[in-house]
C-alpha cells in the first residue's frame, strides 16, 4: 500500500515538474543568436533590465512565467536577456558593444543604452521588439504584465 502511494506521489511530481518545465521561457543568448537566425528567421524580444530593479524582477517572476505568453514567445520569438550592467562585450547585428563605466563599480552597457533609450532616458525594465528582418518595431518602457504583451501578438 505504501509503495503504491509513493509511486503515485512520484508520478504526480513528475507530471508537475514536466508542466513547470514546459512553462519556462527559452532565452537565446547573444552568442547563439546568429546561429538561431540562420536556422529560422523569427522576431526578437529583448528584455533590458538590471539585477537591482524590483520591476524587472516582477517581470521575470510573473510576466515571463505566464503559461500562455511563454507558449507564444517560445514558438514565435527569440527572446534575449540583456542586463544593462553586464560587463561582457556583446556582438549584435555584426557590431560589438561594450560596457561603459560611469564611476566606481557602476556603468551601463552600450547595447542597453542604444536599444533602451527613449526620449533621452534609459529606464528599467524596457522591452524591445525587432521583426524577423531585424528592424526595430517597438520599445515598451516600464514593467509589463503578460496581458499587455499578449495584446501585441493578437
Amino acid at each position: 500500500m505504501k509503495k503504491g502511494i509513493l509511486i503515485l506521489i512520484f508520478a504526480w511530481f513528475g507530471l508537475y515538474t514536466t508542466q513547470v518545465e514546459a512553462q519556462t521561457l527559452q532565452w537565446t543568448s547573444f552568442e547563439n543568436l546568429n546561429d538561431s537566425l540562420r536556422k529560422e528567421r523569427r522576431p526578437l524580444l529583448i528584455f533590458i533590465h538590471t539585477d537591482w530593479c524590483k520591476y524587472c524582477k516582477m517581470m521575470e517572476l510573473k510576466t515571463f512565467t505566464e503559461p500562455e505568453l511563454v507558449k507564444v514567445l517560445n514558438a514565435q520569438f527569440y527572446c534575449l536577456d540583456l542586463n544593462a550592467e553586464d560587463t561582457r562585450t556583446i556582438l549584435f547585428l555584426n557590431k560589438k558593444y561594450k560596457f561603459k563605466p560611469t564611476g566606481v563599480n557602476t556603468g551601463v552597457h552600450e547595447l542597453a543604452e542604444l536599444l533602451g533609450t527613449d526620449k533621452g532616458r534609459l529606464t528599467y525594465p524596457t522591452t524591445v521588439f525587432f521583426d524577423q528582418h531585424l528592424q526595430l518595431q517597438n520599445r515598451m518602457v516600464g514593467a509589463l504584465e503578460a496581458k499587455q504583451l499578449q495584446q501585441l501578438f493578437e
